[in-house]
């Protein structure tokens, strides 16, 4: 074999290897999600709250955080092993939730806030699920 004759083979097994290493890519893309998955970044929730709370509000980020902490233990209790009878939960709280959370934040960290004010944090945080994609339609119920 000749030097061009070597050279010409060896470039065509380059170009062999290269459309190879293409193709893998091209498929590893394919699998990997084109979209940043959800995620709820708790600071990224205060902040998204505490912007949006109405002037005459006296709630800090540490209070607004309290309340997030607090509704989500309550949001773990309504977890069961018994999936046959669904718990039925709400995006912005509801009546128990926002008793619960007070009653807790109250018992637990001796310090109170109106019913009013949890209710509004509640209400943002479902805005704020919203604003990152993780809330979908209600769903209707079977025909």
């Amino acid at each position: 074999m000749s030097g061009i004759e070597i050279l010409t083979f060896v470039a065509i097994l380059l170009g062999v290897l290269l459309v190879i290493v293409a193709m893998l890519v091209w498929q590893e893309a394919k699998r990997r999600p084109s979209y940043d998955p959800l995620e709820y970044v708790v600071n990224d929730a205060v902040k998204h709250i505490s912007e949006r709370l109405p002037e005459e509000s006296a709630l800090r980020n540490s209070d607004i955080r309290r309340i997030l902490e607090w509704e989500v233990f309550y949001l773990q209790g309504l977890a069961q092993e018994d999936r046959k009878n669904p718990v039925e939960t709400v995006a912005g709280g509801h009546e128990l939730s926002i008793e619960y959370i007070a009653d807790q934040i109250r018992t637990k960290h001796d310090v109170s806030y109106p019913l009013g004010e949890i209710a509004e944090v509640l209400r943002l945080e479902a805005d704020y699920l919203v604003a990152i994609g993780a809330v979908g339609e209600p769903v209707g119920e079977e025909e």
